[in-house]
């Protein structure tokens, strides 16, 4: 084999030639390969297929990451879009690590006041339902929304057509359709209010 057979040297400087014609006669020298073993002419009868819990982890985990970016981003744009601000927040406490807050806007000109209700830790009732009341005389008495629990936390937004003094007391009552009628069973009472 002739190293000017294999390499067009036009155009090459003598320097660079003689490198390339040492490299070839260190190829000539260290002759062809090894034959390839006859058990690697056929790929394998049986095929190991990828596990799919690895498969599984790896779209858990990219799921993962773009809804904490989507979190992320949502909060960012929520909290600089000047969106509304609220002036009092009304924490409430019941049996069993559950827990509400009450976030209460500013009421506008003709008397209407934004809330925002994250309730946590009361079970879902496939009968019933809850009710948020302003606690008066001792009993429920204006009612403010009503919401059912989906999973371990719900969230309600809504409008009551009054202003929310500092220092009201509110409830959370209990209704299930024969067990508890209209207004419920109180199962929540407002702590503290910030």
């Amino acid at each position: 084999m002739r190293f000017d057979d294999w390499v067009d040297v036009e155009g090459l400087d003598p320097a660079e030639r003689a490198r390339l014609e040492r490299v070839h006669a260190l190829l000539l020298e260290a002759g062809p390969p090894a034959a390839l073993p006859s058990g690697l002419e056929r790929p394998p009868g049986q095929v190991i297929a990828f596990p799919a819990w690895r498969r599984r982890g790896a779209t858990i985990v990219a799921a993962a990451a773009a809804f904490a970016a989507a979190c992320f981003g949502g909060g960012y744009v929520l909290g600089h879009s000047g969106g509304t601000s609220m002036k009092q927040v009304v924490v409430l406490q019941g049996a069993q690590n559950s827990f509400a807050s009450l976030r209460v806007g500013p009421t506008d000109e003709v008397g209407n006041t934004p809330m925002e209700l994250s309730v946590t830790g009361l079970p879902e009732r496939e009968h019933g339902y809850y009710e948020l009341f302003v606690w008066r005389h001792g009993k429920p008495g204006f009612p403010c929304t009503g919401f059912r629990m989906l999973g371990d936390k719900t969230t309600v937004h809504f409008t009551v057509p009054y202003e929310l003094e500092p220092g009201t007391k509110l409830v959370v009552t209990e209704v299930v359709r024969g067990k508890h009628d209209w207004p419920g069973r109180v199962v929540m009472r407002s702590v503290k209010s910030v």
